[in-house]
């Protein structure tokens, strides 16, 4: 996989332990291990962790925009992986954790990685869905006691959920407004920039994280269906608060990815949740996903 290298961690499972081997055939010399829970790659001198909360099938209900034809063709079960994740970015200034999903798991997977959440110094949370900020809080207090948390600035307007949970960060809160795709973003720590992404939610933003010349696209929530959205970017879901939108930035973002060889995760991207996108040549305008362990 370009642009990142693979440490994938592991638990006492023995069908992941199986698929470990099976895959290091693939990967000789840089597969440790891997887990159902945790996935960790390099980008530079940042290790990035996926921390699973959720892997999981979803349904056609939440579709917006997929023809008949291309359900049987992509979908023909009409059930397709999907999942709820955060991100975790250990750097020399501090963990920083990209968005807190429900807050059931995520702490747990931490501190499989050796990290507390007394560690966390920075929170980048995508967009102010509850399973992206709902464990920004826990017991009505700032669940990561040392951290600043930072959402984008209409997003924060726009929910009063989001208002609540950040607020308990008293002083140690701050609403952005990210930059343009192919622009760079807004910089706002170094090795991190924020690229707007609207419409899932009014405020949507992608984080790009650079370091010594490698970089990775956390794009949260671009995709919920990759079997559909990836062949078809436009594909939406119940969920986008502008579907239209959403889809155009889709296409957008999937072409910048691909055109940059930019690997990228996702917050419903299924195990290992990062990898990469190219054209795919059987779907013109489509894409095709390459997930890091494959």
């Amino acid at each position: 996989m370009q642009g990142v290298k693979l440490i994938m961690r592991c638990s006492a499972v023995s069908i992941v332990l199986l698929l470990s081997a099976a895959i290091a055939l693939l990967y000789p010399g840089r597969l440790f291990a891997s887990s159902a829970a945790v996935f960790t790659v390099k980008v530079g001198e940042l290790k990035v962790s996926m921390l699973s909360e959720a892997q999981r099938e979803s349904g056609l209900d939440i579709l917006i925009g997929a023809s008949s034809a291309d359900v049987a063709k992509f979908i023909p079960s009409e059930k397709y992986p999907s999942a709820v994740a955060a991100y975790l970015v250990e750097s020399p200034e501090g963990a920083i954790l990209v968005d807190t999903g429900f807050g059931r798991e995520i702490d747990r997977n931490m501190e499989y990685l050796g990290v507390s959440a007394g560690d966390v110094k920075t929170i980048l949370i995508t967009h102010a869905h509850g399973d992206h900020i709902g464990g920004l809080v826990k017991g009505g207090r700032a669940a990561y006691p040392n951290a600043r948390a930072v959402i984008s600035r209409l997003d924060y307007e726009w929910s009063p959920q989001a208002r609540e949970h950040i607020e308990k960060y008293d002083g140690r809160f701050e609403a952005i407004t990210p930059g343009e795709l192919g622009a760079g973003g807004v910089e706002i720590m170094k090795g991190v920039s924020a690229i707007a992404a609207y419409g899932h939610t009014p405020g949507h933003t992608m984080y790009l994280l650079e370091s010594e010349g490698e970089k990775l696209l956390i794009w949260g929530d671009l995709t919920h269906a990759m079997a559909i959205q990836m062949p078809r970017p436009g594909v939406s879901v119940t969920y986008d608060s502008d579907p239209v939108a959403a889809a155009e930035v889709r296409a957008s973002v999937l072409k910048f990815a691909s055109d940059g060889k930019i690997p990228v995760a996702g917050m419903h991207v299924a195990y290992p949740g990062i990898g990469t996108v190219e054209p795919d040549p059987e779907n013109p305008g489509g894409y095709k996903f390459i997930p890091a362990s494959d």
